[in-house]
């Protein structure tokens, strides 16, 4: 028989169960470290292991992917560094002012179009430096934009649970790398003893 009391209800209503949990996350995350009662503590330590688990599992699945494209190291970072700074393609090319008005765009000046075709010519050789070869450039820079397709849908997964998008960045460039070779248990829970008033039992929850 179901009795509807599975999880902490924190002796609160839903709505704002879920906002203090969300803060109280959010508050691990940024900090490292809180102070709460131990009920509180315990309510978050699941969702908290989880969501870092989700970060972790996304970056390696990413890393995995452009790893079988690219085998070396150093030029999957590099190719990774320069796929995070916008769409690109050896294909990419300046339209004319004919094929921009065909498909709405604005025409372009001498001196924008000197700019746009600099910046596309100083891209493609920045490309080619990382690997030199054409068809394997155009390949491992594919494999570096579905790698980061890879990593954004394990964001989104987080951001559903904790929508603060300054914490889930932290997750992913600090947190995430930290216990990648972890298999578990990132939180640990010390007893603090009772709160002076209401004798509630305090505890601090932190990332080991």
């Amino acid at each position: 028989m179901r009795h509807r009391v599975v999880g902490h209800k924190m002796s609160m209503p839903e709505p704002r169960r879920r906002a203090a949990r969300r803060n109280l996350m959010a508050g691990l995350f940024r900090y490292d470290r809180i102070k709460t009662t131990e009920s509180r503590a315990r309510a978050i330590r699941g969702e908290a292991e989880k969501l870092l688990t989700i970060a972790i599992k996304g970056q390696i699945a990413a890393r995995q992917h452009l790893a079988s494209i690219i085998e070396d190291e150093d030029k999957a970072a590099q190719m990774l560094a320069f796929a995070r700074r916008g769409r690109y393609s050896l294909d990419k090319r300046v339209f004319t002012n004919n094929e921009r008005a065909d498909i709405g765009l604005a025409p372009l000046t001498d001196k924008g179009r000197r700019f746009a075709e600099k910046k596309l010519k100083d891209r493609r050789a920045e490309l080619l430096r990382i690997i030199s070869n054409e068809d394997e450039a155009q390949r491992g820079l594919e494999a570096a934009y579905q790698a980061m397709a890879i990593e954004l849908h394990a964001r989104r997964e987080i951001l559903k649970s904790l929508p603060d998008e300054l914490v889930v960045k932290r997750i992913f460039d600090e947190l995430a790398p930290r216990y990648a070779g972890r298999p578990g248990g990132f939180t640990r829970i010390v007893k603090l003893g009772k709160r002076l008033g209401d004798a509630a039992d305090m505890a601090q929850i932190s990332l080991v």
